[in-house]
């Protein structure tokens, strides 16, 4: 017989999206929440760490040195022939790389504070569906310990693999690209408040290649390539530069992926809603996910602690998420994927010749899925993009 525990809210996952939920659907005390994370801590997978000001703003966190390892001041987004590139100033809006782990560890504390339990290191193992089709059992391993879970609502954040998200949702098209990174100690920098992006098929094929200037002498370096095994292109990279690493240390490495296929249609069904990197709630082009899927969880939490307020645990109202998400949101992902799919048709030499055309506000606009019809129209005095960009866009 195994223990049980019940609960209000369950939320699946403690990255971004998992603990934004947690503190508001905790935030007024109304409701229980528990959130489980498979990991033994916080923040396990790799990441670049780089995020713009309004994150932070959007998670109510200061910026201060427990949480920002650098300041980020612009961006050089290098073409293929390591010559050109497109610069974005800090004008355009400011930038961090965090220590996530640290920005998790605040989010969690808070969560904690309005009274929220999180479980580390404790798996879901298995999930029963009644004839309503709620998920009403979730069999959790809590450290080793089999304890029955019966939640009113689940709110599934737990990445790619998510074990509802694959079973319970319609996934087909989900797409995930492989990347990795090393952590370096003295690399030779461009300037260490400048993140630089490197596109190419020799530099990273579907992909992109980064240095992320961190705190100290640390760089983190990494890939996420289409069809191969990123760090080969990292490896690469460093060795046909070696006079910019002739002197670093191997400090850290990781493997992950990220999907780059867009929001999955569907993110609720029964009394699940689904979030985060589980959801596709990725920007396409840029891999981008802690701010978009933070929001995600931000508001899913709410609208999973009004329906248990005014018991409607409801298709109709658990759908509100997913229609004020994609007013802004939505929209953004769904932008940025359409300019992925022309962008990953170009060939290296247009991509040169495109670095010779865009700026940093076109580059901005376009990768995040912002005024993409404005860049598109610019594009259009372009013979070469007119037909291979610019219509597409508009």
């Amino acid at each position: 017989m195994l223990n049980e525990r019940v609960v209000d809210i369950l939320i699946i996952g403690a990255g971004p999206a998992g603990l934004s939920a947690s503190i508001e659907a905790s935030k007024k005390g109304e409701v229980e929440v528990l959130i489980v994370e498979k990991e033994n801590k916080l923040a396990k997978k790799p990441c670049g760490e780089a995020v713009s000001a309004a994150t932070l703003r959007d998670l109510e966190v200061k910026p201060d040195r427990n949480i920002v390892r650098n300041e980020i001041r612009g961006v050089l987004v290098f073409a293929p022939n390591g010559k050109d590139y497109v610069e974005i100033s800090s004008r355009m809006g400011e930038g961090y790389i965090i220590n996530k782990r640290a920005l998790l560890e605040t989010l969690a504390i808070r969560a904690r504070r309005n009274g929220a339990l999180l479980w580390i290191n404790s798996p879901v193992v298995d999930y029963k569906v009644n004839e309503k089709g709620f998920v009403e059992d979730v069999i959790i391993s809590k450290r080793g310990e089999l304890i029955r879970v019966k939640p009113k609502i689940v709110i599934a954040c737990d990445g790619i693999g998510s074990k509802i998200g694959r079973a319970f949702f319609r996934r087909k098209e989900y797409e995930v690209i492989p990347t990795a990174q090393y952590i370096l100690n003295d690399v030779e920098l461009i300037d260490k408040h400048v993140l630089e992006i490197r596109v190419g098929t020799r530099i990273a094929p579907g992909g992109y290649l980064w240095i992320f200037p961190r705190e100290e002498e640390k760089v983190g370096i990494g890939a996420g390539v289409r069809g191969d095994i990123p760090r080969r292109y990292i490896d690469k990279f460093i060795e046909e530069n070696f006079e910019r690493f002739k002197r670093s240390v191997e400090l850290e490495f990781g493997v992950s992926a990220v999907p780059i296929s867009g929001q999955v249609k569907e993110r609720v069904k029964g009394n699940v809603m689904l979030c985060g990197d589980a959801a596709g709630q990725v920007i396409p082009l840029t891999g981008g996910g802690i701010h978009s899927a933070s929001i995600a969880g931000k508001i899913a939490g709410r609208i999973a602690r009004e329906a248990i307020v005014e018991n409607n645990i409801t298709y109709n109202k658990l759908k509100e998420y997913v229609s004020e998400y994609d007013k802004y949101w939505g929209i953004r992902i769904s932008r940025s994927l359409k300019v992925l799919r022309v962008v990953e048709r170009l060939n290296d030499n247009e991509l040169n010749e495109l670095a010779r055309i865009l700026e940093g506000k076109d580059i901005i606009d376009l990768a995040n899925g912002l005024n993409v019809k404005r860049v598109a129209q610019k594009l259009m005095k372009h013979p070469v993009f007119f037909a291979k960009i610019a219509r597409a866009l508009l």
